[in-house]
């Protein structure tokens, strides 16, 4: 399914919608014969047999509407914390640009130069490869080789110590933030959670089949709208699934900001 990724959101939008609606308006035009024949052969109307089908309804609709509220929540809860931890990261590698400055002037072209090329590395190889659903080891290559430099370095004296234990702090926070980056690429619902959300859509959506009108446009109209709710559901808990990828996803905006600093000063 990552080809849904490729689609602009109201492409996606119409895909889920229009799938849902058909289903439901198609099955409540196939079964309304016989729901509606089964309907008469108990009660002279359709009241008793709605009250019925209405009961389990009802029953679906909240069962089903916790589900999916919790699944809503949880990935949009998700997609901010990896947003937040984008912003962690970006922020942390600008405060550790501004402290290599304290550096005499070739330990701090050279430290400054590897994070300005870790910076590059992350917008430019990193972000495409989390809108493909991989994780790339390109800025991973270049913050360990930052790291091992920034740990061989032995600074000349007690201001210098200070400064550079300081560094040291921030780059450990670094390392944690580019961490957590990468496992929040990966952070998806389960494929079974999956199954049962649209499981739990289909039975919704069959339940309602079963309710017979007098006018058989009301209830064609009903179904659809029944059906167009769970597909809009849907398409947002997919749409903010990978915090990636897809339009609504977490851009690299803050990197590109620290960046442009970085090359003004």
């Amino acid at each position: 399914m990552d080809f849904i990724y490729d689609l602009p959101n109201w492409l996606f939008f119409l895909l889920c919608a229009s799938l849902t609606v058909l289903f439901s308006v198609t099955g409540s035009w196939l079964v309304r014969p016989w729901a509606q024949a089964h309907a008469l052969a108990k009660s002279d109307d359709y009241s008793e047999h709605n009250d019925l089908v209405s009961y389990f309804l009802g029953a679906s609709g909240v069962v089903y509407g916790i589900l999916l509220g919790l699944v809503a929540a949880g990935v949009w809860s998700n997609y901010q914390d990896v947003s937040n931890e984008v912003d962690d990261e970006a922020t942390i590698t600008a405060a550790l640009y501004q402290d290599l400055a304290t550096y005499p002037s070739v330990e701090r072209k050279a430290f400054q130069d590897e994070l300005k090329l870790y910076t590059r590395r992350v917008i430019d190889t990193d972000w495409p490869a989390h809108r493909q659903g991989v994780i790339s080891q390109a800025s991973s290559h270049v913050l360990r080789s930052f790291k091992r430099h920034i740990t061989d370095y032995n600074p000349p004296d007690k201001r210098m110590e200070l400064m550079h234990s300081q560094v040291v702090s921030q780059l450990n926070d670094l390392l944690r933030a580019h961490r957590l980056r990468l496992r929040g690429s990966q952070a998806t619902l389960p494929p079974l959670l999956w199954w049962v959300l649209i499981l739990g859509a289909v039975i919704t959506i069959v339940i309602s089949w079963f309710l017979v009108s007098q006018r058989i446009a009301v209830q064609l109209i009903l179904s659809a709208l029944i059906g167009l709710l769970l597909g809009s559901l849907l398409f947002l808990t997919a749409a903010m699934d990978n915090p990636f990828r897809g339009e609504f996803s977490v851009d690299a905006d803050a990197f590109d900001s620290v960046l442009n600093e970085m090359i003004k000063y």
